[in-house]
């Protein structure tokens, strides 16, 4: 039986999506949707942050909770490039709450953007596929470590390298590619994300490449991170009152908590960056199995410790209040 006790007097729950509130590229399942309305009924506002597009966490997790309810989600998208609500309809807000896509780039550089995410794909022969889940796509592919899936999500172009991110040395040898060993597994990503970025730094674009989750590239905006989306909301006070929430509120620390699957500091765990906006004393729960010293110091992160893991074990979690 799991030591971690759900926090009763959680007011803001900070939430990635990706194998934390839904498997990749799939509908959240319904007892998870049961769940979060039971919390929204509660007063809780949950705020998703994740490096997917807000129309991927609409179709996936929004659109299944009830209108009514919706007006206590917000959506951070595109790893925190812009945050949405919901109007009291249960309706998107007509525009984000703030969006640093809009003026971080001309229509120009956006265009020559796309051109370089062209470029590199041609040069490392990858074969592009477009999203699914996992296992169809590995299946669909025969595990071809060339094939990727990649996904223009506007404020961010997203590459999948679902077969090529642990790969043996002698696989990584017949792609006749340089293919760097990135903390044990040969991570085909890593000489991808490289080049990428020496193009966009010759075209003083303000995109960069970041390893995200299991086996993702996120060519993000610069300076743009979860820390990013966090800080925002939180400092602005109309969405706050809007929230029902205000700083006195949130002083106490055991009012917000962090759901999330990554948040190891050396393998690119993008969920940490949510940890480092808020007090230190937050707690956090990562649902992978992650090791705890590789966890930011000085931080109350914890690793769940029920029978199951990622949205499976989030769900056991809440199940358990």
């Amino acid at each position: 039986m799991a030591t971690i006790k759900f926090n009763k007097d959680v007011r803001l729950i900070v939430s990635d999506v990706d194998e934390t509130i839904a498997d990749l590229y799939v509908e959240a399942n319904a007892g998870m949707i049961r769940e979060v309305e039971k919390l929204l009924l509660e007063g809780k506002v949950l705020f998703l942050i994740s490096g997917q597009s807000v129309k991927s966490i609409k179709w996936r997790i929004t659109d299944h909770i009830k209108p009514e309810l919706r007006k206590q989600m917000i959506i951070g998208h595109c790893s925190g490039s812009e945050v949405w609500g919901f109007a009291s309809n249960g309706n998107l807000m007509k525009t984000p709450y703030y969006s640093a896509y809009d003026d971080s780039m001309n229509d120009s550089q956006r265009k020559r953007w796309r051109e370089i995410i062209l470029q590199v794909v041609s040069e490392f022969k990858l074969v592009v596929y477009d999203t699914m889940p996992v296992t169809e796509f590995k299946k669909k592919t025969r595990e071809n470590p060339l094939a990727v899936m990649v996904e223009d999500r506007g404020p961010q172009i997203t590459i999948e390298a679902v077969n090529g991110h642990d790969l043996q040395p002698d696989e990584a040898r017949r792609l006749g590619l340089r293919v760097p060993e990135n903390h044990g597994p040969y991570d085909l990503r890593a000489p991808i994300a490289e080049r990428a970025e020496e193009l966009l730094n010759r075209e003083n674009l303000p995109i960069t490449p970041r390893l995200a989750g299991v086996f993702a590239i996120d060519f993000a905006i610069r300076g743009v991170s979860k820390t990013t989306a966090v800080k925002n909301i939180l400092g602005d006070e109309r969405v706050m009152f809007r929230l029902g929430l205000s700083k006195d509120i949130l002083a106490e620390p055991t009012h917000t908590e962090v759901w999330g699957d990554k948040f190891s500091a050396v393998r690119g765990g993008t969920d940490r960056h949510i940890s480092e906006a808020l007090p230190k004393d937050v707690r956090s729960i990562t649902f992978r199995l992650e090791r705890q010293d590789e966890m930011l110091g000085g931080y109350n992160i914890v690793v769940w410790d029920g029978e199951r893991h990622l949205h499976e074990g989030l769900l056991e979690y809440l199940q358990s209040r």
